[in-house]
């Protein structure tokens, strides 16, 4: 098992990306290429997700200026269209996933829920970019470019799924159709043999017969809400016991679809906002009520999102090819998963962002009814102050700022203490 690194001379830069490091020796699709190694390749596609300069020529000047080698234009968006450098990020990317798990465990936000215990939990959905300089028309119009992303609801971890298809007149693909495309090994992300992959997904994802296929024949399970237009038809009732975790459950009911498949239906209402939602899912045996809470997590992929368009600038796509469109998103969740490792390390040093903390608590408190009783009959995910889905723009800005420095680490996480503290 590869072990961080810990020396006075250790700067932002070597711990940002020791684990690309680490990682790089082990996989199958690495090549000697003198003039843009394959580590110098990864380090670079990472770079250009956490510059902020909004071009990739204005990039690779700064990256020269800033004292690494000098990678021409050309070069580098040639290497863009590389199938053996995307199977190469394809591959760094998935084995960067299980290395973040060595880190999550105090901050799985399930772990006080043993039910869910054998489930690895996803959040999906699609994310666009707006379409490349030159990418082609169709009908006179550029379009945007589709992805679709999970988020592992674990570890917080980003993986891209798909890039959309949108070939011939196809303008946009529909998360149903995307999803069914994906083999069993993609929807499953490594999961191990008997364990079971939970995937929240909103309206867009529902195809009941499919989920009743992926269900039975490969231990894959869906939460989702109900459409206005559904027409579903209750066929049964479900017993639930009047506990904290089900608290503003108002029916649990197994209904009949249209494609001939039955699905469970929770009737809530919550506790705080007293606003109502209908959630259906093909689980059996969880309470409704953390049917519910699992729902709710769903805002993470939200968050990620929008940490990369309005934090990192990821708003464009950078070339037109789709082998390019693809390896950008996968340089996307390595940046994404490997600032999520930084952070973790510069918790563990000690460093915690107090005035944020401290405006979770107080947002949590102004929500929660003042009368105790009340209080303590809500379910404990209610109860307590979520943990951050974001990194703050002042970490995004401090990491930014030593990546092209000799700064050591110790002086680095010094400075961010006092960034913390004063801005």
């Amino acid at each position: 098992m590869a072990t961080t690194i810990n020396t006075s001379s250790e700067t932002v830069f070597s711990k940002l990306f020791y684990p690309l490091k680490s990682l790089l020796i082990g996989c199958k699709n690495t090549r000697v290429c003198p003039s843009l190694p394959d580590q110098q390749w990864l380090e670079t596609g990472v770079l250009r997700v956490l510059s902020d300069e909004s071009s990739g020529r204005s990039f690779l000047q700064k990256r020269f200026d800033g004292g690494l080698s000098l990678i021409t234009r050309s070069h580098f968006f040639e290497s863009l269209k590389s199938l053996r450098r995307l199977r190469l990020c394809q591959e760094v990317s998935t084995a960067l996933l299980d290395y973040r798990k060595r880190y999550y465990h105090r901050s799985d936000p399930f772990k006080s829920y043993r039910l869910l215990d054998e489930f690895d939990i996803y959040a999906g959905d699609g994310h666009y970019h707006s379409a490349a300089t030159h990418d082609l028309r169709k009908q006179g119009k550029k379009y945007p470019v589709q992805h679709f992303y999970s988020i592992n609801l674990r570890s917080k971890s980003l993986s891209h799924l798909t890039l959309a298809d949108t070939s011939g007149q196809r303008k946009k693909e529909h998360d149903s159709r995307a999803l069914k495309r994906l083999s069993i090994d993609a929807l499953r992300q490594n999961a191990k043999k008997g364990r079971k992959v939970l995937y929240v997904w909103d309206k867009a994802g529902i195809d009941f017969f499919q989920w009743f296929k992926w269900k039975h024949s490969a231990g894959i399970y869906f939460i989702s809400r109900e459409k206005e237009n559904m027409n579903l038809e209750v066929i049964g009732q479900l017993p639930f016991e009047k506990t904290a975790i089900n608290k503003g459950v108002k029916g649990f009911e197994i209904v009949g679809t249209s494609q001939g498949v039955s699905v469970n239906r929770i009737r809530y209402q919550c506790p705080l906002s007293k606003k109502q939602f209908h959630f259906i899912t093909n689980l059996s045996h969880i309470p409704p009520g953390l049917v519910a809470y699992l729902y709710k997590t769903r805002w993470d992929i939200e968050k990620a999102f929008d940490e990369i368009k309005n934090k990192l600038g990821e708003k464009k796509a950078w070339a037109t090819s789709e082998t390019a469109k693809s390896m950008q998103a996968q340089f996307i969740c390595m940046a994404y998963n490997l600032t999520l490792i930084l952070e973790s390390q510069a918790t563990h040093c000690g460093i915690e962002n107090r005035k944020e903390n401290a405006r979770r608590r107080k947002r949590l408190q102004n929500s929660l009814p003042k009368h105790k009783q009340t209080k303590k009959g809500l379910p404990a995910y209610l109860r307590r102050p979520k943990m951050a889905t974001q990194r703050p723009l002042r970490f995004i800005r401090w990491l930014r700022n030593n990546l092209f420095l000799d700064t050591s680490w110790t002086c680095a996480i010094t400075r961010l203490r006092t960034i913390y503290a004063v801005f």
